[in-house]
């Protein structure tokens, strides 16, 4: 679910910031571009791990700031297909479920991938897994254990694609519909996936 991956990057830290340590200066500017920051095909970067080298610390006429070429590594959420983990079902909709870690809320499991069978009850707004003639209700903030079947990175629109969006697409960016720049689409139908309730007996 977790790796460690380098980088190395010019890091620009300001002039009232050339009185901390080197490591201590490019730290903080590390940590304000790239934590909590999607990397396209990477992705989502939750914690610096270690700054491995710095060099530089050139300060070009009419700037003030110094330059430092810097190489670190940072521990990246990026889940491998096929690879089981358990979050929190943040909420239903007719589409299918949407699944929070805490630190990413941007996994969806479609309907389509939903224990077999499964109808979406509208008074509940809940999803309902029709098991050995029970139903078994998808409750929110319940533990969910799912299986990752794909990653995927969005690039963000252009404002001539706003422009031309049509429908829906026109919010894109907006409170109405959040731009996510990397999706995890799972799926829960297998045994032992769901709500973990359902297995703890």
């Amino acid at each position: 679910m977790f790796i460690i991956t380098q980088i190395e990057d010019q890091i620009r830290v300001l002039p009232q910031d050339l009185q901390k340590t080197p490591v201590d200066a490019v730290t903080a500017v590390i940590e304000q571009r790239f934590v909590d920051k999607v990397i396209p095909n990477l992705g989502l970067v939750v914690t610096i791990y270690d700054v491995l080298h710095i060099e530089g610390g050139f300060v070009y006429p009419n700037d003030g700031a110094a330059f430092f070429k810097v190489q670190f590594r940072v521990v990246v959420f990026r889940p491998s297909v096929g690879e089981i983990i358990v979050g929190k079902l943040k909420s239903c909709s007719r589409e299918g479920l949407r699944v929070s870690l805490d630190f990413f809320d941007d996994v969806l499991i479609p309907e389509h991938a939903l224990q077999d069978p499964s109808f979406y009850d509208e008074s509940e707004r809940l999803w309902v897994w029709k098991f050995d003639g029970n139903d078994m209700y998808m409750d929110l903030q319940e533990p969910i254990r799912f299986r990752v079947h794909s990653v995927k990175f969005n690039t963000p629109p252009t404002p001539i694609q706003l422009q031309n969006a049509t429908g829906d697409d026109k919010l894109l960016g907006t409170a109405a519909k959040p731009f996510s720049p990397m999706v995890v689409m799972g799926d829960i139908n297998g045994d032992g996936l769901g709500l973990t309730t359902w297995w703890s007996g």
